[in-house]
């Protein structure tokens, strides 16, 4: 898989990677919780999660996500 570049722009092009995002950077760190609340399909959640995660901006402990510095300096500009 070719890894994306994440930036403002291919998160903001996406509503369900802004959603996502958004969610990530006010606190949530389930991402089965963000699902449930936003009614969103598993699948394409959990590409949107490897997509942030292959592009720096989130990682994964446990069964819970966080934004990385990378996402953090993201989240200001969005």
């Amino acid at each position: 898989m070719l890894s994306t570049i994440i930036d403002e722009g291919y998160i903001l092009s996406n509503k369900f990677r802004r959603v996502i995002f958004d969610e990530l950077s006010s606190g949530e760190k389930d991402l089965q919780h963000i699902i449930k609340k936003h009614r969103l399909i598993k699948r394409v959640a959990q590409h949107i999660i490897d997509e942030f995660i292959s592009g720096g901006i989130v990682t994964k402990k446990g069964s819970l996500f966080y934004l990385t510095e990378e996402g953090e300096k993201l989240a200001t500009k969005i």
